[in-house]
């Protein structure tokens, strides 16, 4: 099975290309500025693999939460692609896509992003069986908020540490540990690999399945409540 995974929810968009459990090709964008580089990342990934899209069984994006214009602008790219070839997809969390960069282990893995603001983007999960299994829910929290919700040695992963870990690491002392990665997987890899997991059960052709998770609402939603109100 080839799937095709797009990752363009964190700061550094990513694409990969799976074959089963192995990763043929991926490439992660130099820039935060998504549109037309993510297309070329595409293209370059296919041809590092002498693939062409009528090769492919499935498709996989990442569905949130992490940059809105980047959200936009990967659902806009998946959705043309699915129209173009008539292949199925899967849609993956992001958080849960970062968690699966990590080694399989024991410990509870917590994925982390920067939602600005002073808060995070955040959730935990735990390998079972070499499977990923939610224990919580996709959140934006301020950091301290976290905190309060790890009461055990829990592996953190994702880009937002590059702001915030240092605060967990004084605040959680020796129930903060810093994830060692998988060589060189970028968060489309991960992606990739749970959508290959979840393939048979969750594939999908109908567009309309395919929303975004922002879970924070965007400023214009927030300031048109504000207005009503």
């Amino acid at each position: 099975m080839k799937i095709l995974a797009l990752d363009s929810s964190t700061p550094q968009g990513s694409v990969a290309l799976l074959e089963n459990d192995r990763i043929i090709s991926q490439l992660s964008l130099k820039t935060d500025t998504y549109s037309k580089p993510l297309m070329g990342l595409l293209d370059e990934v296919l041809a590092c693999a002498e693939t062409q899209l009528g090769d492919l069984d499935g498709f996989a994006l990442t569905t949130g939460p992490g940059s809105f214009t980047g959200l936009r602008v990967g659902m806009s790219l998946m959705k043309g692609l699915i129209l173009a070839t008539e292949i199925p997809f899967v849609g993956v969390a992001t958080l849960e896509a970062i968690a699966a960069c990590t080694q399989p282990g024991s410990q509870p893995v917590c994925s982390v992003l920067d939602a600005r603001k002073k808060e995070v983007y955040c959730a935990r999960f735990k390998w079972e069986n070499g499977f990923l299994s939610r224990l919580s829910e996709d959140s934006v929290l301020p950091p301290e908020a976290l905190c309060q919700k790890i009461d055990e040695p829990t592996l953190f992963v994702g880009s937002g540490l590059k702001t915030y870990g240092g605060y967990f690491s004084t605040m959680l002392n020796k129930h903060y540990i810093p994830a060692p990665l998988q060589k060189d997987m970028t968060v489309a890899a991960g992606c990739g690999q749970i959508a290959r997991l979840q393939f048979k059960q969750k594939k999908c052709f109908d567009l309309d399945s395919l929303g975004v998770n922002y879970v924070r609402k965007s400023e214009a939603e927030t300031k048109f409540a504000s207005a009503i109100n």
